[in-house]
C-alpha cells in the first residue's frame, strides 16, 4: 500500500520493545515540554497520510504491536485477567426522583462487564476509577488491543480507533497545562519509533476524527501526573487538567480517564466506573487461569474466605491474586503477610535477571532490594513525578555500587527483571519507573518501616504524597514504626472531636484532615479485625456520632465510609440507622461497606433480610438497580445466599396476588351461577373480595415491625391509620398471629364442609368447597410465610421450587412461631374471651338472615325480561365505573403528557440559569415548585462537564439540606443569600429524600481536598 511503512526495517523489529519505542519523536510537531515559538518553527509536519479502509487498518496494526511490545516490557500478563465488573453511575439518563407515568424510569446507577460499558458509544467522557491494583490499567489496555484486533482484521473497520496514552510523564503544571500542550504529549506518546503513517495521521486527522467519535482517548494513570502528586491541595491540582481533556475532547469527543479515587478527580457530568472487588466466583475463574490445580485450589482458601488472616480484602484485587497463584505455585505453601506475596515477586524476578554464575546471589539480590526500597523512597519523597531521567537513576545506582563492575550488573539485572522499565522523551530522554505503582509502594513503604526517621511520623499521617505508602506502614510494619503513626492520626482527630464538641458549636462539618486521616485508616484496616485500634477507635466513634446526630446527610454517608473503623456493636446501630432511613444514597452505601466488613455478624444479616423485606413496600426498582444491588449482595461474605433470598422476597409480591386471582377464578368456576353471562361479573366480585383480602394482609405484615424497618407502607396502610392510629404501628407477631388465626379458621370450616357434604348428599359440592377453604388459607397465609421465614434466617435452598408452594406447614411447624410461642407463654383473659364469644354470636344471626334472603331469591322465578334487566344492570354496574375509569384515565393522561412536556421546558430554562452557579443557581432551583423537579435540576446541574467544582456557597446548601431535614429553625431573615421563595419551597420539599440524595452528592463534590 502506498504510504505504508510496516514492513520497513527500521520499525518491524524483533527486539523492538519499550525501551526503543515509547515516546520516540518521529515527524512530531513537538515535544510536550517544548512550548517556545522557536520550538514550534522547529517542527516540520509531515504530508497528510492516506484516506480508507486499508490505511485505517494499518494504522490499527502498527499501534497494536507498540501496544503489545509495551504489556511485553512491563510483564503485567493482561490475557490471564478475567472480565471485571463495575458499578456505573449516571450512564442510564436522570434518575427516578419521584413516579412519573411518561418519564423515563431509568437507574441512577448499574453493575455491568467493565469491558462492556467501555465499549459504549453512547458515553462522551468516563472516569474508570478503582484502588490499587485493581485492574484499571489493564482494562484500558485490553480494550485498545481488542479494539485495534477488530479493525486491523477488518472486522469492525468503523470502530473508534483506541488511543492509549500514559500521563504519568506529562511534566507541564497547573498553570501551563492546555489543549495545546496536552495533544503534542499525547502525540509524543501514541507515535511509535520509525512511523510516518502514524506522525502523519497523528499530525492532521487526530483532531478531527477525536471530535467526530472515530477515536477513543484512553489516559491513564491520572493520578500520578507530577504536579497532582505534588500538590498538598487536590482539587486545585487536578481542575486545570480535567477542564484541558474537557476542552480537547469538545462536545461530541470520547475519553476514558483511569485514575485511583485519592488524588483524582471528581469530574462533574462523566460517566463514573467504580471497580469492584472480585466476586468468589471470578476470584475462582482468575486462579483457574492462572494455572492452580484442585488442591492449590483448596489451599489458598482460607486466605480468600477467612479475613482475620489479613488477606480477604486485599486478594479481591486481581494484581495480589494473580501474585498469590505465582507464590502458591513456586513455593507450595501460603504466604504469612500480603507483603510476602510483594517481597516474593522482587525475588523470583530478581533471581531470574542474575547471571547464572555471577556474585553469590543472596548477597547480590539483597542489595538490589535495599537500592529499589531506596530509589522507591527517592521518588516519592522528591517532587518531579514517580519517574526519573536516566542519568540521575545511573547516579543513584553509582552511589550504592562499590565499583563499576556492581553497577554495571546493577544496571543489567535490574533491567532484566523489569521490576523497573524505561521509556525515552525527546525533551528529557530516557526515564526510568517501576513497572507498577503498587510494587512502587511495597519498597517505600519497606524503605520508611527499616528507617523509622526518614519520614516523621506527624508527615506521615497527613501528607498526601506519603499516604499510600502510609497505609503500606500500618498494613505490615511493625509496632515500633505503628503506633508512633497511630498516635500523630490520634491527634488530628483529637482536635477534630474537640472542634466538632465545643461549647456553642452548632452542626457538624467533616474537614479535609480528618476526612484524610479516616480514609487512610479505613484503606488501611478494612477487613482486617485485629487492627491496633486502641489509640484511634474512640475518637472515631465520637466524630461517627457526632456527624451523624448533626451533620447533613453527605456527612452522615462519610460517617458510613467509616463503619470498618467501629466496633461491632456500633457499627450494626449505624446500620439499622441506614437501613431504616429513606435514603437510597445512604442504604446502597452501608450495604457496600458491609462487604468490606471481616465477618457478617448475625445482627448484620439480620438487617440486610429487613432490609430486602423493606424494599417490597417502596417503587419498584429498575431492572439496572436490582443488578447492582445483586452485585453487591454477592460481595457480602458469608454462607447465606442473599441474591437468592432476594429473588425470593421480590417474588412474594406477584405470588401473593397469583394466589389471590386463582381462588378468585376456582370459586367462580365452582360457584353456580345458572349462566354464562353472569361469570364475568362474579368474577369481578371475588376478586374484590378475596384478592384484595389476601393483598391487604400481605401488605400490613410486610410493613409491619421489626420483620421490616417500617418504611414504605402501601396506600391501604396510611389509609387503615387515618381510621385507627393503632394501625399504623402494627408489630409483626400480633399481625402474624391473626393472619393465622384467620387462615386456620377457614381451614377448620373446609374440613367440616368435607365431612358434613355425604350427609347432605352432595359431595362434589362438600369437595369444592373444602378446596376452596384451604385455597383461601393458603392465599392469605402463604405471603406472610414467606418473609417470616427470610426473617428469621430461613435458607434460600429452603425457599426455592416445590418447596416454596409449602412453605405455609413449613412455618407453622416452627416451635418459635408466634401462634405457638403466644399459647405457651399467654395466660387466658376471660373477660375478653368471653366479649369476643358474644360478638361472634351476635354475627351469626346476620348470617342466618343472608343465607335465608339468598335461598328466597334463587327460589324466586321470575319472566324472561326481568331476568334481561337484572342481567342489564349487572353488566351496566360493571360498565359505566369501566368506561368511567377509561375516560379518567385518559385524561390523566393528556394532563401528563402536557404536564411533563411544560415541566422538560421549565427544567431545561432552570438548568440553563443554574448550570453557572453562585447566586443564579439558588434563584433556578426556587424557582420551580415542585420536589421532583428540584431534584432532576440539581442531578442536571450537578452532572454538567466542567472541569473545575460549581462556584457555589457551600455555607448557603447546607442550610438548605439542613432546613430539609427538618432540624432547622432557620426563618428567612435567617437565611442570607437566597430568595425570599426559599423558605416557602423548603417547607414544601422537606423530608423529599430524592432531593436531599441530590444536594447531599453536591454538597460532597464541593467538600474541599
Amino acid at each position: 500500500m502506498r504510504g505504508s511503512d510496516e514492513g520497513r526495517p527500521g520499525y518491524d523489529q524483533q527486539r523492538w520493545s519499550v525501551d526503543t519505542v515509547i515516546n520516540a519523536q518521529v515527524h512530531l510537531p513537538l515535544a510536550a515540554g517544548d512550548r517556545s515559538e522557536a520550538g514550534v518553527a522547529r517542527a516540520l509536519d509531515p504530508p497528510p497520510p492516506p484516506e480508507g479502509p486499508e490505511f485505517r487498518k494499518a494504522l490499527a496494526r502498527l499501534l497494536l504491536r507498540k501496544l503489545t511490545a509495551t504489556l511485553d516490557e512491563m510483564h503485567w500478563l493482561d490475557n490471564k485477567l478475567i472480565d471485571l465488573s463495575a458499578v456505573v453511575e449516571d450512564v442510564d439518563g436522570r434518575p427516578p426522583a419521584h413516579r412519573r407515568v411518561l418519564s423515563s424510569r431509568r437507574g441512577r446507577s448499574a453493575v455491568r462487564p467493565l469491558h462492556e460499558v467501555l465499549a459504549r458509544p453512547e458515553t462522551d467522557l468516563i472516569l474508570l476509577q478503582g484502588g490499587a491494583g485493581t485492574g484499571k490499567s489493564v482494562a484500558l489496555r485490553r480494550h485498545a488491543m481488542s479494539r485495534l484486533r477488530q479493525i486491523a482484521d477488518g472486522r469492525n473497520i468503523t470502530a473508534p480507533l483506541p488511543l492509549y496514552v500514559n500521563l504519568r510523564d506529562l511534566r507541564a503544571g497547573p498553570d501551563e497545562i492546555n489543549t495545546d500542550v496536552l495533544r503534542r504529549y499525547i502525540l509524543a506518546q501514541t507515535a511509535p519509533r520509525g512511523s510516518a503513517d502514524v506522525a502523519a495521521y497523528l499530525a492532521h486527522s487526530f483532531m478531527d476524527d477525536l471530535r467526530h467519535r472515530r477515536v477513543t482517548l484512553l489516559l491513564d494513570s491520572f493520578d500520578e501526573i507530577p504536579a497532582v502528586l505534588d500538590s498538598p491541595t487536590i482539587d486545585a491540582a487536578v481542575a486545570p487538567y480535567i477542564q484541558t481533556v474537557i476542552e480537547l475532547v469538545g462536545g461530541g469527543g470520547r475519553c476514558v480517564v483511569a485514575t485511583r479515587e485519592y488524588k483524582g478527580p471528581r469530574a462533574s457530568g462523566w460517566t463514573r466506573l467504580q471497580l469492584l472487588g472480585m466476586s468468589p466466583q471470578q476470584q475462582d475463574d482468575l486462579l483457574r487461569g492462572l494455572e492452580l490445580d484442585d488442591d492449590a485450589l483448596a489451599l489458598v482458601q482460607p486466605l480468600l474466605l477467612d479475613p482475620r488472616l489479613g488477606f480477604a480484602g486485599e486478594l479481591r484485587n486481581p494484581l495480589s491474586l494473580h501474585l498469590l497463584a505465582t507464590y502458591v505455585r513456586d513455593n507450595n505453601a501460603l504466604p504469612d503477610r500480603p507483603s510476602a506475596l510483594f517481597a516474593e515477586y522482587a525475588a523470583s524476578r530478581l533471581r531470574a535477571a542474575l547471571p547464572p554464575t555471577g556474585p553469590d546471589e543472596p548477597g547480590a539480590r539483597t542489595v538490589l532490594e535495599d537500592f529499589l526500597a531506596q530509589f522507591a523512597y527517592r521518588l516519592t519523597s522528591t517532587r518531579g513525578g514517580l519517574s526519573v531521567d536516566e542519568n540521575t537513576y545511573v547516579q543513584e545506582i553509582s552511589r550504592v555500587a562499590d565499583s563499576s563492575v556492581t553497577r554495571d550488573l546493577m544496571l543489567r539485572t535490574l533491567a532484566a527483571s523489569r521490576i523497573l522499565v524505561s521509556s525515552t522523551e525527546e525533551s528529557t530522554g530516557r526515564t526510568v519507573f517501576f513497572g507498577h505503582r503498587r510494587v512502587l509502594q511495597y519498597f517505600s513503604g519497606r524503605y520508611v518501616a527499616a528507617h523509622p526517621s526518614a519520614v516523621p511520623a506527624q508527615e506521615l499521617a497527613t501528607s498526601g504524597r506519603w499516604r499510600e505508602t502510609a497505609v503500606t506502614v500500618l498494613q505490615d510494619g511493625s509496632r515500633e514504626v505503628t503506633l508512633p503513626l497511630l498516635a500523630a492520626l490520634g491527634e488530628v482527630l483529637a482536635a477534630e472531636r474537640d472542634r466538632a464538641l465545643a461549647p456553642g458549636h452548632d452542626g457538624f462539618e467533616w474537614s479535609p484532615e480528618a476526612v484524610h486521616c479516616l480514609e487512610l485508616l479505613s484503606a488501611a484496616y478494612q477487613g482486617r479485625p485485629d487492627w491496633p485500634h486502641e489509640p484511634v477507635r474512640p475518637l472515631v466513634e465520637e466524630l461517627v456520632a457526632a456527624a451523624w446526630e448533626r451533620g447533613s446527610v453527605s456527612d452522615r454517608k462519610f460517617a458510613l465510609d467509616c463503619l470498618p473503623l467501629l466496633s461491632d456493636e456500633t457499627r450494626q446501630t449505624y446500620i439499622d440507622h441506614a437501613f431504616a432511613g429513606e435514603s437510597g444514597w445512604l442504604r446502597m452505601t452501608v450495604l457496600r461497606e458491609c462487604a468490606t466488613l471481616p465477618v457478617l455478624s448475625a445482627e448484620v444479616r439480620a438487617a440486610i433480610r429487613r432490609l430486602l423485606i423493606t424494599r417490597l413496600g417502596e417503587r419498584r426498582a429498575s431492572p439496572a438497580e436490582t443488578r447492582a444491588l445483586d452485585v453487591d449482595l454477592q460481595r457480602l461474605r458469608g454462607e447465606d445466599d442473599f441474591v437468592a433470598l432476594r429473588r425470593v422476597v421480590d417474588g412474594t409480591r406477584p405470588g401473593v396476588v397469583a394466589l389471590g386471582v386463582s381462588v378468585a377464578l376456582f370459586q367462580t368456576i365452582t360457584e353456580r351461577t345458572g349462566s354464562v353471562l353472569r361469570l364475568p361479573i362474579t368474577f369481578v366480585f371475588q376478586l374484590l373480595i378475596f384478592a384484595l383480602l389476601a393483598w391487604i394482609v400481605f401488605r400490613f405484615y410486610q410493613s409491619s415491625r421489626p420483620l421490616s424497618y417500617g418504611k414504605g407502607r402501601s396506600r391501604v396502610h396510611r389509609i387503615a391509620g387515618l381510621i385507627d392510629a393503632d394501625l399504623i404501628e402494627v408489630e409483626s407477631d400480633p399481625m402474624l398471629r391473626f393472619v393465622s388465626t384467620l387462615a386456620l379458621g377457614f381451614t377448620a370450616i373446609g374440613f367440616t364442609a368435607m365431612v358434613m357434604g355425604p350427609m347432605d348428599h352432595d359431595i362434589v359440592q362438600a369437595l369444592a368447597s373444602a378446596a376452596f377453604c384451604l385455597l383461601l388459607s393458603q392465599a392469605l397465609l402463604w405471603g406472610p410465610s414467606v418473609l417470616y421465614a427470610v426473617h428469621r434466617g430461613g435458607s434460600a435452598g429452603k425457599l426455592r421450587g416445590v418447596r416454596l408452594l409449602f412453605v405455609v406447614p413449613y412455618v407453622l411447624g416452627l416451635r418459635d412461631h408466634p401462634c405457638w410461642e403466644w399459647l405457651r407463654t399467654r395466660k387466658m383473659n376471660w373477660r375478653k374471651f368471653w366479649r369476643n364469644a358474644l360478638l361472634t354470636l351476635a354475627v351469626v344471626p346476620t348470617l342466618l338472615v343472608v343465607g335465608l334472603l339468598s335461598n328466597l331469591l334463587d327460589g324466586l322465578t321470575m319472566p324472561r325480561p326481568v331476568h334481561l334487566a337484572i342481567y342489564a344492570a349487572s353488566i351496566a354496574l360493571v360498565a359505566v365505573p369501566l368506561a368511567t375509569g377509561l375516560y379518567k384515565a385518559l385524561r390523566v393522561t393528556t394532563n401528563v403528557l402536557l404536564a411533563e412536556i411544560r415541566r422538560h421546558r421549565t427544567l431545561t430554562r432552570a438548568v440553563q440559569r443554574g448550570r453557572a452557579g453562585g447566586p443564579a443557581f439558588f434563584a433556578a432551583l426556587f424557582s420551580l415548585r415542585e420536589a421532583s423537579e428540584a431534584t432532576d435540576f440539581v442531578w442536571s446541574v450537578r452532572n454538567v462537564p466542567r472541569g473545575t467544582p460549581l462556584d457555589l456557597d457551600r455555607r448557603l446548601l447546607r442550610q438548605c439540606i439542613a432546613r430539609l431535614e427538618g432540624g432547622a429553625t432557620t426563618d428567612a431573615e435567617q437565611i442570607h443569600g437566597l430568595p425570599v421563595e426559599a423558605l416557602p419551597r423548603l417547607t414544601r420539599w422537606q423530608g423529599d429524600n430524592h432531593l436531599l440524595d441530590e444536594l447531599g452528592r453536591l454538597d460532597e463534590q464541593l467538600r474541599a481536598r
